[in-house]
């Protein structure tokens, strides 16, 4: 375990992230001020802290100084995620890694140091990311050397199903934390909800399983 990283924000993006990065045999402390995230991923992850991200004195006391990788993954609310990533590095984190949830955003945690911006709600050239060449896999961030998020175009067969009926933690290893219709980036989805046709569906897991989609 070479890394030791710190995921702040335990949202369904923040949430996957941690557990999965916990899963390549990585050090995570899962942060977040709602004890019933913070209680939902405790088992899943080296270590999980009820804290306010914007506080000094709590990240302080958490010795966020002594991670290697601070992943801000608190995009909908501006405030905590500037004054977290300041928090940050102001401590010293060698990389820190902010969610953004539109361009003015990014700019913002950019000027303020911010490492690398990820962008699951926009769809930009400006994104941290490589295109590969499958016909149907569109985007890949890779947050480390095992850990991949994803953006995939609703295969023929999905279509008509919903992401219950679909079962992608099963049938691929690979958690769904968002997907795009008409433009739209949808986080707070119903997993219930019918896959359409021009859908793209945004997920994270291991580079390997990122790879076994595409066959």
């Amino acid at each position: 375990m070479d890394k030791n990283i710190i995921v702040l924000g335990l949202g369904r993006f923040g949430s996957a992230v941690a557990v999965e990065l916990a899963k390549s045999d990585i050090y995570v402390t899962a942060v977040d001020l709602d004890y019933h995230l913070v209680e939902k991923i405790a088992s899943s992850v080296s270590n999980a802290v009820q804290a306010d991200i914007t506080e000094e004195v709590a990240m302080k006391s958490l010795g966020i100084n002594n991670f290697d990788i601070a992943i801000i993954a608190t995009g909908s609310d501006l405030e905590a995620s500037i004054e977290a990533t300041l928090i940050c590095k102001d401590s010293g984190v060698e990389q820190v890694i902010a969610k953004a949830s539109s361009v003015a955003h990014a700019r913002i945690l950019k000027k303020i140091g911010a490492d690398m911006i990820v962008f699951p709600e926009l769809d930009t050239a400006q994104r941290l990311a490589k295109a590969l060449s499958g016909p149907t896999l569109m985007e890949v961030i890779e947050f480390s050397d095992e850990v991949s998020l994803i953006k995939v175009k609703a295969r023929k067969k999905w279509v008509g199903k919903s992401l219950v009926d679909l079962d992608f933690r099963k049938e691929y290893q690979m958690n769904v934390v968002a997907f795009e219709r008409d433009g739209h980036m949808i986080i707070d989805f119903d997993p219930n909800a019918l896959i359409e046709e021009n859908d793209t569906i945004v997920l994270i897991g291991s580079n390997e399983n990122a790879n076994r989609i595409q066959e």
